[in-house]
């Protein structure tokens, strides 16, 4: 909400003599105080002269007590300059403008009020009119409050896509989902292209008859509309191109008024349950149609896996181009922050919101935010990530929320015992400190990476390090 706006009248009075000019003081203020919630007379000194209020939870709360007080002590400590403006600008004689203050309640709540004043007097009087805005500052709270249960809704909704990305990257089940319209490969899994010989993208829009013997085309086409009029699933013995024989399970199904089959490929003798892999299918689904990068890797940082997205994003031709890299290389400062963001995974088992820059193919520069974790498989692990181009300043983790929140109480106690400008100092320093020390605990106590980090030199991190140490 704007703490300040402009009021000017479209029109005024054009006989203004002819009805107020024999108003009597009383019913003249009668008038001006049922225009507002709050009406003050204010002397050339800025001090309370009169007072009438319309509400009576700021009359009760110490409103009934401010006549011969300045406005300003009325106020928290950080609206005293609007009021200083609200008033000069009143006796300037402009357009009269409405600025939002709070008033310090005695039970430790603030009100916040919107004011505008116009000067009264030639002596430097102003009358100051109020309108409470507490109810909209609760719904504003509110809001506020539904705005962040949606972004924790939306941070499980993330951490539940990371789990279905990882389980279909690690799926051994080879799955294709097939238009029943014109039996196209709609999509196709790591798995699937590995038995059928081909690539994961150029695999997609293919016929599916393509995929296999053709001797065996007609009976897979017969079989697959078979399916899809009778509405259940179907086998067939198939050969691939090389010769091998395989069992085709189709499933049918139906996404946005459009039928599909969900192909499932299975070496001869082969007993996996349907329903296993249509949780699979489920899994496939999901890492498939979602926007974002994914990337799985070794422990060793060796890259296993990527999806369509993240070869868009680093502007990669095909998933061969990636198989076997190491992850690192993707970096624009692998020695730091890719290794800052590993041993973090090692030492949390999953990280969200890491900022940092990726290299596309190109030299194009991305600003991403990744998040990752470390799953167990078989008799080791796997690292998964999952990248988004950053489109607002990333937000601070767990660790560096409890820092903020220890910097802002150290912050609030200041209030009182020093000016204002002294407390701006005082906190500059503060935010100082903490961006050292975590990015000296980020690079676990190296202060080459750490003055990397914050775009020092190592002589200027060593100097602040040293006037620190001495103040403490």
């Amino acid at each position: 909400m704007d703490d300040l706006v402009s009021r000017t009248a479209a029109g005024d009075f054009t006989r203004a003599k002819d009805f107020f000019q024999g108003l009597a003081p009383e019913r003249t203020a009668k008038i001006v105080a049922s225009a507002a919630d709050v009406t003050l007379v204010i002397d050339a000194q800025g001090i309370i002269r009169d007072a009438a209020f319309g509400v009576e939870a700021l009359f009760n709360s110490g409103g009934r007590s401010w006549a011969g007080r300045p406005l300003t002590e009325t106020v928290t400590i950080e609206c005293e300059d609007k009021v200083e403006l609200l008033l000069s600008e009143a006796r300037a004689g402009g357009a009269m403008r409405s600025r939002e203050i709070n008033h310090s309640l005695p039970h430790g709540e603030d009100m916040p009020v919107r004011y505008s004043a116009a000067q009264l007097g030639d002596d430097g009087s102003v009358i100051v009119f109020g309108q409470d805005i507490s109810r909209i500052a609760v719904l504003q709270q509110k809001l506020m409050n539904a705005q962040l249960s949606m972004e924790r809704d939306f941070a499980k909704l993330r951490a539940g896509e990371l789990r279905y990305r990882m389980m279909f990257q690690l799926s051994d089940v080879a799955q294709l989902v097939v238009e029943a319209e014109g039996l196209t490969v709609a999509d196709i899994n790591a798995a699937a292209a590995r038995v059928l010989g081909e690539d994961t993208a150029a695999a997609k829009d293919k016929t599916l008859a393509k995929l296999f013997d053709t001797d065996d085309s007609a009976l897979l086409e017969n079989v697959l509309r078979a399916t899809v009029d009778e509405d259940r699933e179907h086998d067939i013995a198939i050969h691939l191109r090389d010769g091998n024989a395989l069992t085709l399970t189709a499933t049918p199904f139906r996404q946005e008024r459009r039928t599909y089959l969900l192909i499932h490929l299975m070496a001869r003798g082969d007993t996996s349950s349907s329903g296993h892999f249509a949780l699979d299918r489920q899994v496939m689904d999901i890492v498939e149609q979602m926007p974002d990068a994914f990337v799985l890797t070794t422990p060793d940082r060796k890259v296993l896996a990527t999806n369509a997205a993240f070869l868009d994003l680093l502007n990669i031709d095909s998933v061969r181009d990636t198989e076997g890299t190491i992850f690192d290389h993707w970096f624009e400062r692998p020695g730091v922050d890719c290794n800052v963001l590993i041993a973090n995974v090692e030492e949390h088992g999953i990280v969200r919101r890491f900022a940092t820059m990726l290299r596309s193919r190109f030299g194009r520069v991305e600003s991403v935010e990744l998040a990752a974790t470390r799953i167990p498989h078989r008799d080791t692990y796997v690292l998964g990530f999952i990248i988004r181009p950053l489109a607002a300043p990333a937000g601070t983790s767990m660790g560096e929320e409890t820092a903020l929140t220890r910097s802002n109480e150290q912050i609030t106690n200041l209030v009182g015992h020093m000016p204002l400008k002294d407390i701006v100092r005082e906190t500059t320093h503060m935010i100082e400190q903490l961006c050292i020390e975590t990015a000296l605990d980020l690079t676990k106590g190296n202060r080459v990476s750490a003055a990397r980090m914050l775009g020092l030199s190592r002589q200027s991190l060593y100097a602040k390090l040293a006037r620190d140490s001495e103040n403490e």
